[in-house]
């Protein structure tokens, strides 16, 4: 069901809204833009100036960039890490806690309410234990390949 997962994090400290990409299961070409030097960032950052629908309102909006990709939706006060976006026919399901992790579902934007209560009441927390374990034994697998060529 999920069709991507994407970790970025905070690696250049001189920018307090650049997060830079350090792990992806899959991909998606949206979120997945590389500079000359290989290197994938987005940028997280309260939302200013966007428009909604008047039951709709964004907190935050993830860019890259070519531009804006989504706003990010919070809907339960009491898990404010938590929370939704979109891309076209796609949702986003997007965790916030010191890193942006993201989770993507191609062509469910329509089911995108059912997608955000079941991340809500923890039917993705299996999916994304794992994919945090991938993650830590791919950066522990990069530090062993550095130490090993000093």
């Amino acid at each position: 069901m999920i069709d991507a997962y994407y970790k970025f994090e905070r690696v250049k400290l001189n920018s307090k809204t650049r997060y830079d990409l350090t792990y992806n299961q899959g991909s998606y070409s949206p979120l997945h833009k590389t500079n000359k030097k290989g290197e994938c960032w987005i940028y997280f950052s309260k939302s200013l100036y966007i428009k909604f629908k008047s039951n709709r309102k964004t907190d935050s909006t993830i860019s890259n960039k070519t531009g804006h990709i989504t706003s990010v939706f919070i809907p339960e006060i009491e898990q404010p890490n938590f929370g939704y976006g979109d891309f076209d026919n796609d949702a986003f399901l997007i965790v916030v806690n010191g890193s942006i992790e993201i989770l993507v579902f191609k062509g469910k934007k329509h089911i995108q309410s059912t997608l955000n209560n079941l991340f809500l009441d923890g039917e993705f927390d299996e999916a994304l234990r794992d994919f945090r374990a991938l993650s830590t034994a791919s950066k522990k697998n990069e530090l062993n390949l550095v130490q090993n060529v000093a």
